[in-house]
């Protein structure tokens, strides 16, 4: 039943159960696979926990049509969220799109280096055995799936369905229509700032541990930004994949060695990781406000 032909799709609770369920589904597929596939792994003599990002390698692969289902389906009859996405997406040029994407991947690198070592700063890794499980879990599996599978993969996986479906969903509960004036303006900005705060709390939460909900949920809130700001999720999958890339970079190269000399250095290139972020964000918008007054 399609939810124009549904006469309670516009309740809250309708709506509310319509951002949940396809993040419950993914959480219910993405286990059920890798529990099939350790116990092959183990069937076939291997140690699955060694194996690790293979598997979830694996796991995205086979989640991400299930979850692409839900998106297309959004934008085949699009929400009104995705009808000012488009509208936004149609009035840039070629080269801001580029532009956008680039700035983007650069921003998210900066920032998930500079959430990182401000965490690190803290006590708060040493304290969350989650936290020392999933990184754990990271980085088993060697270099190539880390690659293929926590730098591109799960972070288009991620976004299609935090950014894709469930904020988008969302923004279809929260956010507000404001017209024209200038209190609507500021009404539906609230709003959707809201939903942009709820979306990161949700993607935080199901990483399962502080450390993780933290570092998540505020990547997860600039992410939502991004779809704002280019139109589309693809802004966030490039931040996503920038953030991870540079995560691997580091535990798996020498590449970032040079910021833990000393701890000078370290709070230095966390300050300076910091300022470059916002000056990027700040030229995503000034590019793109550029844009909208030509």
């Amino acid at each position: 039943m399609s939810q124009k032909s549904n006469p309670y799709s516009n309740s809250i609770i309708f709506k509310s159960w319509n951002v949940i369920y396809p993040v419950l589904i993914y959480y219910v597929v993405a286990n059920l696979a890798m529990s099939l596939l350790a116990m092959l792994v183990s069937f076939l003599g291997a140690d699955y926990q060694k194996q690790y990002m293979a598997l979830q390698t694996a796991v995205a692969a086979i989640s991400i049509p299930v979850i692409f289902r839900y998106y297309q389906r959004d934008r085949k009859e699009p929400t009104a969220f995705w009808e000012r996405m488009g509208a936004e997406f149609a009035k840039k040029t070629p080269a801001q799109k580029y532009l956008n994407g680039v700035l983007m991947f650069f921003a998210g690198a900066a920032a998930g280096m500079a959430l990182n070592n401000a965490i690190a700063l803290s006590a708060l890794e040493e304290i969350s055995k989650g936290y020392q499980e999933a990184a754990g879990h990271f980085f088993a599996g060697g270099m190539f799936f880390e690659l293929l599978g926590a730098c591109l993969l799960t972070p288009f996986l991620e976004e299609l369905l935090y950014r894709g479906v469930a904020y988008a969903r969302l923004c279809g509960l929260m956010a507000l229509p404001g017209g024209n004036t200038a209190e609507g303006k500021k009404r539906e900005k609230r709003s959707r700032m809201l939903a942009m705060a709820s979306s990161a709390l949700l993607f935080g939460a199901m990483h399962g541990n502080l450390v993780q909900f933290l570092y998540a949920g505020i990547l997860g809130f600039l992410l939502a930004w991004f779809v704002e700001e280019s139109g589309h999720f693809y802004g966030a999958v490039l931040a996503h994949m920038g953030a991870n890339l540079t995560a691997v970079l580091r535990m798996e190269t020498g590449l970032f060695g040079w910021m833990e000399q000393t701890r000078p250095i370290f709070l230095g290139a966390t300050a300076a990781l910091a300022l470059l972020t916002a000056l990027l964000l700040a030229a995503i918008q000034f590019q793109n406000r550029r844009g909208s007054a030509h």
